[in-house]
């Protein structure tokens, strides 16, 4: 049994930035054509200069895999997400190699972290239910094993493989290797877009309904004048992403799903001792995932959104850990990116 969409994201690149893109079309042309030694150089010669920069990580981890070089593979895109978990590709990309290797518990729990980064993402939907089907293949597989006989887990296997086009075939999963995605070739270079989930619809506010004219006691002499109803503020909208944007934040704190939590924050943020971002990120990482249990609940929020696309929410942080308890002040500095909001700023105390 073939995954036919456990996939590398291959076409079109939805990574990188304007400044970046003729170096990452010489890239990708020199993928298309199969040159891969060089463009696996012409990749490191940039990352030379700029080893941050996204796009070129991300093409490079593309490189590696055609190449064979697995498990460099999965360090590349691994490291990729650590440093911008709201990038879902990476983390598609990361199923499809464990898949390769038949870890399909990391390549489902890949799956989970891009469908959680961007809940629009259908090819990570649809690679997880893909994924559960060979699951499924491989249990009732072994079942016929221990008891062969047994009609109805035979016609559960030949369920599961008819989705894939072998309908009568009881199919041994962990012989077979997984399907990769080609890159389409084009008469042009794919121009390199930045990454945007798709927006998630937001709720608008209720109209509000016109107040009936009351006419004066004095004799009236002209018709009266309704008073015109309010505008709606046009960031009450805005108000309501951004609060349940820091809401979600604190759940996945107190969840400890560090994925989770990592994914409010900006590429851009400003890490308290001016750290790298990684390092910041590994660091809460452990913090995170060290306590037995931690509850973090959040009032008094207070938000004022700028012109700029940036928004200021202050609120009253109750932080209990198996270890620690407190209260204080914190102050998040937001910004828009695509259609949702992330940490730029973290301030406590003020």
């Amino acid at each position: 049994m073939t995954l036919r969409r456990i996939a590398l994201a291959l076409v079109p690149l939805f990574l990188s930035f304007g400044v970046y893109a003729g170096d990452a079309e010489d890239i990708q042309q020199l993928l298309k054509s199969k040159q891969l030694p060089q463009a696996l150089d012409r990749a490191d010669k940039f990352l030379a200069k700029s080893p941050k920069e996204p796009s070129i990580r991300f093409l490079r981890g593309i490189i590696l895999t055609e190449m064979g070089r697995t498990d460099e593979g999965i360090k590349a895109f691994t490291q990729l997400s650590a440093d911008n978990p709201q990038l879902p590709e990476p983390y598609n990309n990361l199923a499809v190699l464990y898949a390769q290797q038949n870890q399909l518990d990391k390549a489902r729990a890949a799956l989970l972290m891009a469908i959680q980064t961007n809940p629009s993402y259908a090819t990570a939907h649809e690679n997880l239910g893909d994924l559960y089907a060979r699951l499924a293949s491989q249990a009732y597989d072994k079942a016929l094993q221990l008891e062969g006989s047994n009609p109805a887990v035979q016609g559960k296997l030949k369920m599961v493989g008819s989705l894939f086009g072998n309908p009568s075939a009881a199919v041994r999963t962990n012989a077979t290797p997984v399907k990769t995605a080609q890159i389409t070739p084009s008469a042009k270079p794919v121009p390199v877009a930045t990454p945007e989930p798709k927006p998630v619809a937001t709720p608008s506010p209720a109209p509000t309904a016109k107040p009936v004219a009351i006419p004066t006691a004095a004799p009236v002499t002209t018709k009266p004048t309704p008073t015109p109803a309010p505008k709606p503020d046009a960031r009450d909208a805005d108000k309501q992403q951004i609060a349940s944007s820091v809401e979600n934040w604190a759940q996945a704190w107190s969840k400890q799903n560090v994925n989770g939590y990592l994914g409010a924050y900006s590429s851009s943020f400003k890490t308290p001792s001016g750290q790298k971002f990684s390092a910041w990120s590994e660091e809460r990482r452990q913090r995170i995932s060290a306590p037995k249990s931690i509850d973090v609940k959040i009032s008094d929020m207070k938000i004022d959104v700028a012109d700029d696309g940036s928004a200021k929410v202050r609120f009253r942080q109750h932080y209990k850990a198996s270890h620690l308890s407190s209260s204080t002040g914190k102050t998040l500095i937001l910004e828009k990116s695509g259609s949702r909001w992330l940490i730029r700023e973290e301030r406590t105390g003020s």
